[in-house]
């Protein structure tokens, strides 16, 4: 579904979901602009029993002019559009939303699917914010989304509160667009400095008095009160502080789920990771390696874990996520005994090579941007990135890379990378975005690339010998290896290990 497909309708409802938060009223004003400019009575509204009275989302509306209407649940129960109903950041049917009769209804939403009774439906989970599907949306239609300061300060405030204040902000496209809209400095100074009401420091302090703690994982697990995710976020960070715990997860129910933070101060735990593992299959999380945060739909929830409540869901998970790895120091690892180890050859298969340390300083953080792929890394001295065809990205030693590789004099194929092409990298620094393209050679391995290793059955953290700080994830059914040359543990990933490589005879 694509925006310019809506202009058929006379008329367009734009409806965010009950008690309205900063993304689904950024969303549905940058899609009233869009209508309104293309000649389509339009109204943006949104209802419930509450009318809005945090004073962020007060100073949202007058001083971006956003013409937000309320309409109360009883006479919203007796309207009907001959037009198009458009929710926004919601869907039709689901819990979070006042029912409106409709002759049309499309959706455009963020969150996993609900209802399914909506033909026209653009639906993307992984963004963090409904803003930047809207931002997407717009793009499509060449509309200077880019240049509207104050739609642009809408969007980025809507993806600002949805992603904890960019602390949880790891999809490219939401970079791409945090990045790309022009934003009002001083509306946005004064609407972060109104994210916090009296009532919502009430409910931090009450949710810190009643923690679960597990000291043998050493995690904490808090559930609070309704509020806004910067809430969640704010008392993750606090938690952070106390020595006794590693990890956290501070989260609440909203309408439709519930949404989490995820805090952790040691190597040992990706933050990113972890909220991945805790919403798999019932909703979406990421984030970076010391933050991150979550969103689980509650149908998804209700489907699978009907008898089970949350605390004590996520007490299971966080002690099966901490006891379902095993740590590896690639500088000193040798093979257990008694464990079937084979020997390969890889095959003799270009790749693409990077060596970051001719246009980053090492220790610089960076954020990769592929597709719609983006993960942070810190850029570590003497190391080479070395970029296979189909997308995956294994980190090398200079040392690996010297005794195993050669540059050969070819282009880079057509087609490289795959459907998501060629990757670009962005300096936390200064900002600058580099193309991975203009630093990158092809090399070949040289000779034949020898390797022995075993394919594994249980996950594990490897901590190469060039970093101690950063661990790469293994799962089951990747293969943990150690070149001939070097001794290096690497790890391949089992999904297309035999394209790779082949068994030595």
């Amino acid at each position: 579904m694509k925006l310019s497909d809506l202009l058929v309708y006379k008329e367009i409802w734009i409806q965010c979901h009950d008690n309205p938060d900063p993304d689904t009223i950024g969303a549905g004003f940058a899609l009233y602009s869009f209508y309104k400019e293309k000649g389509v009575p339009v109204r943006l509204f949104y209802s419930g029993a509450n009318r809005i009275s945090k004073s962020n989302l007060l100073i949202m509306t007058e001083l971006l002019g956003i013409p937000l209407e309320y309409i109360p649940p009883e006479e919203a129960l007796s309207f009907r559009t001959e037009g198009l109903l458009l929710t926004v950041d919601c869907q039709y049917g689901a819990g979070n939303v006042t029912n409106i009769s409709a002759k049309n209804i499309a959706t455009i939403d963020h969150h996993p699917m609900e209802s399914g009774i909506v033909s026209n439906i653009r639906i993307r989970p992984e963004l963090g914010s409904c803003s930047t599907l809207v931002w997407e949306m717009l793009r499509e239609e060449k509309y200077p989304v880019d240049d509207n300061k104050f739609i642009g300060t809408a969007l980025y405030y809507g993806l600002y509160t949805d992603t904890n204040q960019f602390s949880e902000l790891f999809g490219a496209e939401d970079l791409d667009m945090r990045d790309a809209l022009t934003v009002d400095a001083r509306i946005m100074q004064k609407l972060r400095k109104t994210n916090l009401s009296l009532r919502e420091l009430e409910v931090a302090g009450i949710a810190m008095k009643n923690y679960y703690y597990d000291p043998v994982d050493r995690y904490a697990l808090i559930k609070t009160l309704p509020c806004d995710s910067n809430v969640l976020g704010l008392i993750a960070d606090f938690l952070m502080q106390v020595g006794e715990i590693d990890i956290c997860v501070v989260y609440n129910e909203v309408d439709d789920g519930f949404k989490l933070s995820v805090r952790s101060c040691i190597r040992e735990v990706n933050a990113n990771e972890l909220a991945v593992y805790l919403t798999r299959e019932i909703g979406t999380g990421g984030g970076h390696y010391e933050k991150a945060g979550g969103f689980i739909s509650r149908k998804l929830y209700s489907e699978r874990y009907s008898d089970m409540d949350t605390e004590r869901y996520f007490k299971i998970c966080l002690s099966e996520y901490c006891q379902s790895f095993e740590l590896i120091m690639g500088a000193d690892y040798s093979f257990p005994k008694g464990k079937i180890v084979k020997k390969y050859i890889r095959n003799d298969r270009p790749v693409m090579m990077v060596r970051p340390e001719s246009f980053l300083t090492p220790g610089s953080k960076v954020t990769f941007r592929w597709g719609k792929t983006s993960f942070d890394i810190e850029v570590a001295h003497d190391e080479y990135w070395a970029i296979e065809k189909e997308g995956y990205i294994q980190r090398l030693s200079r040392k690996v890379f010297a005794e195993n590789f050669e540059p050969v004099d070819e282009e880079i194929p057509t087609g490289y990378g795959g459907e998501r092409g060629l990757p670009t990298v962005r300096n936390w620094q200064d900002g600058r975005v580099y193309s991975i393209v203009g630093y990158a050679v092809l090399c070949r391995p040289k000779d034949e690339l020898r390797a022995r290793g075993y394919r594994l059955t249980k996950n594990v953290k490897l901590f190469p010998e060039w970093s101690d700080s950063r661990y790469i994830t293994g799962y089951t059914g990747d293969y943990l290896l150690e070149s001939e040359k070097g001794n290096t543990i690497f790890i391949e990933p089992g999904d297309f290990f035999e394209d790779y490589y082949r068994p030595e005879k």
